[in-house]
């Protein structure tokens, strides 16, 4: 049932008159008097008596005159509270990362953003790669940024910033060839996988059609700087990345790969998100943010 009608019906009675009730809710009285037979059809009862002085309830009416004005009121508590919803939406950004772009681009990109949208709330969910695609996924998350897995982006906006090499994380006095780790040495040796998701960028390095490496793998849903730490004190080797490494790689040594490698970082939205004012300039600000990041160093 379309609440309207019955407030209109309600406003009518109110001011005892079609034409007072047409003029003050911005309708024709024809489309008044058709809003007030559709809703006595839908009904199946007589709700208004209609006389030269104007209108009043009939009995039926009376009698459904206190329900009738509970859902007005319903109506009215809905409208308003969903209005509350919309503004809210608009000056919240619910935003996930990794750890490593937490620590390293969010500082800035944030201050840039606040000084754009200085009303706008952030909050910040840090996760992995299933977790963060799934925050995206059911709605928890307005926007992330990730590294591009292609089949968990299917469906999703993709706005690409930033190209991340991989590197070999190796005990201090680890031999290199040419200042490079090459792929093949880690065949047959202990592997430390970090937290859960994260082979997704790093199972293509051992993947690759022309190296089939196969080391052995603990997965240790360790955080990066305990990685760090474990390779540190001999217990195998690793990969993480450039970002991930800023200000914790002392203890060892982080040398790149041969053949190289990446991941592959940017900004994932819903495909509704892309729309969405707060994640465009969201957006903007990341790009420039990183843009002048790494044309300065």
């Amino acid at each position: 049932m379309d609440t309207k009608k019955i407030r209109a019906l309600l406003t009518a009675v109110d001011r005892g008159s079609l034409t007072a009730a047409a003029a003050e809710l911005g309708y024709t009285q024809s489309g008044l008097t058709h809003m007030m037979n559709s809703l006595e059809d839908e009904l199946g009862l007589n709700l208004l008596v209609r006389s030269k002085n104007g209108v009043h309830l009939s009995p039926a009416g009376q009698e459904l005159l206190d329900r009738m004005r509970q859902l007005d009121r319903a109506s009215a508590e809905l409208e308003d509270r969903a209005e509350q919803l919309r503004q809210k939406s608009f000056s919240t950004l619910r935003l996930g990362a990794y750890s490593s772009v937490s620590r390293q681009w969010l500082p800035s990109i944030l201050a840039e953003f606040r000084r754009v949208c200085p009303d706008t709330e952030v909050t910040i969910t840090v996760g992995d790669i299933p977790g963060t695609y799934e925050g995206i996924r059911d709605d928890r998350l307005d926007c992330a940024i990730v590294s591009y897995q292609e089949e968990l982006c299917r469906g999703f906006g993709w706005v690409p910033l930033r190209h991340d090499a991989l590197v070999a994380i190796l005990p201090k006095g680890a031999r290199l060839q040419d200042g490079r780790f090459p792929v093949a040495e880690f065949d047959q040796k202990e592997f430390l996988m970090p937290a859960d998701g994260f082979e997704r960028d790093i199972n293509p390095v051992f993947n690759a059609p022309a190296l089939k490496i196969a080391p052995r793998i603990r997965f240790t849903n360790l955080d990066d700087a305990t990685i760090v730490s474990m390779v540190a004190h001999g217990l195998g080797m690793s990969i993480l990345s450039e970002l991930v490494m800023q200000g914790i790689h002392d203890e060892v040594l982080a040398a790149p790969l041969s053949p190289p490698a990446w991941r592959h970082l940017g900004i994932i939205t819903s495909e509704r998100g892309q729309n969405d004012r707060n994640i465009k300039r969201f957006v903007r600000c990341a790009q420039s943010v990183i843009g002048r990041m790494y044309r300065e160093s």
